[in-house]
């Protein structure tokens, strides 16, 4: 009886302890990608529905415990959150922006890849989440070196 008794704790043990070191894992990958992604960007892009173009610059910075966004463009100013997620069922990586403009709610959904200089390099398609287009936005985020 205290055999079994043993082994069932055991194995117990090992199941959250398992669980545990791979919770840990993702999370630390997760804020490395976070950090990453922290920094100030100079924005080109694309309207949605559209084909006229804008330019602006993006503050991506972290905030209790959670990433925003500050987007400033034709001298208008939005903030917005941003997260890490999974697509393709898990098996991608992405950054999702979600912000509101003019009472719309907009949802970009963004990879991303170190530049040259090991700083991150990002592209975007930018969408209303929910509205089907044939003409999504786009954005493509380079660092800004000249941001204070």
């Amino acid at each position: 009886m205290k055999g079994a008794c043993f082994y069932s704790f055991i194995k117990a043990f090992s199941v959250v302890f398992v669980c545990l070191v791979v919770s840990m894992a993702v999370s630390a990958e997760m804020d490395f990608s976070s950090r990453f992604l922290l920094g100030d960007y100079v924005l080109i892009g694309k309207a949605l529905d559209s084909d006229s173009t804008y330019y602006g610059k993006v503050h991506i910075y972290a905030q209790d415990g959670s990433i925003k966004v500050k987007r400033i463009i034709k001298g208008g100013e939005i903030t917005g959150t941003a997260s890490i997620e999974t697509a393709l069922g898990g098996d991608a990586k992405v950054l999702r922006i979600r912000f509101i403009e003019n009472n719309i709610k907009y949802e970009e959904t963004c990879l991303w890849l170190s530049d040259l200089d090991s700083y991150a390099r990002i592209t975007c398609f930018l969408y209303r989440p929910g509205v089907k287009t044939d003409n999504p936005g786009l954005e493509a985020l380079f660092h800004d070196y000249n941001a204070n």
